[in-house]
Formats: C-alpha cells, sequence, structure tokens
C-alpha cells in the first residue's frame, strides 16, 4: 500500500485547521514587529480571500508532508509527534530562514518570528498526526 493511501485525511485536515489557526494568533500577537522588521505598513498588506485560500492549501501540503514523516517514522503518540514537529520547524525552516537571512542582510527578527512560528504549528500538527492514529 502507498504512503498516501495510508494517511488519516481526517487529522490531516486538523492538522491543517490548527497550523493555519496557529498563524492566525502568533501574526496577531507579533504584528507590530513583524511589519517593522518586514518594513511593511498596515497599507501593505493584502488581506483577499485569495491570499487565505492558497495560505490554507500550503497548510495542508505541509500537514501531508508531515503525516508522510510521521508514517515513515512509526510515531504513534501526540508527543513524539509534537517533537518532530518542532523539530522540523526549527532544523529544517528556521535554520533555512536563518541562512537566507544571512545572505540577504534580512532582519533577524523575521527569523525569529517566522522560524519560531513554523516550529509551534508544526508541533500543534505533529502532535495531531502523532497522536490520532
Amino acid at each position: 500500500m502507498d504512503l498516501i493511501s495510508q494517511l488519516n485525511w481526517l487529522a490531516v485536515l486538523a492538522a491543517a485547521i490548527a497550523g493555519f489557526a496557529t498563524g492566525a494568533v502568533w501574526y496577531g500577537v507579533f504584528a507590530k514587529p513583524w511589519m517593522e522588521a518586514a518594513g511593511l505598513s498596515q497599507e501593505d498588506l493584502t488581506q483577499s480571500a485569495a491570499l487565505y485560500v492558497v495560505a490554507f492549501a500550503l497548510q495542508v501540503i505541509m500537514a501531508v508532508t508531515i503525516a508522510g514523516v510521521i508514517a515513515l517514522t512509526g510515531i504513534t503518540s501526540w508527543l513524539a509527534g509534537a517533537l518532530l514537529g518542532a523539530g522540523l520547524g526549527l532544523g529544517l525552516v528556521t535554520a533555512n530562514k536563518a541562512l537566507n537571512a544571512s545572505f540577504q542582510g534580512t532582519d533577524k527578527r523575521l527569523v525569529l518570528i517566522d522560524g519560531l512560528h513554523a516550529a509551534t504549528a508544526f508541533a500543534f500538527m505533529g502532535a495531531i498526526l502523532g497522536g490520532w492514529q
């Protein structure tokens, strides 16, 4: 049986919703420092329905990816899933953002805000996917 057919699609959907909700809360809390670090104003931000549809679709892709890693590693608990998600967020997303920022001269606060968001969202997603077998 292939990996995609083994996934719990309800858990993937729940994880994508959790990732999306984490972003809404995270960037609500860190909106001001994030905009300052990015050099943006409230007027610069577009908030169309299409943007949110794309954002949710990307959350689904990330949830499927994390679910695949969880399936391949044999994780069967929420804690192990959360630790894997946090590790992926820190070790891949945050490290990649830091690498790019070091060459681009990007404000380091963006690395912290965006990278720690990824680690937090992935931890929630991994907990759901690891625990909901």
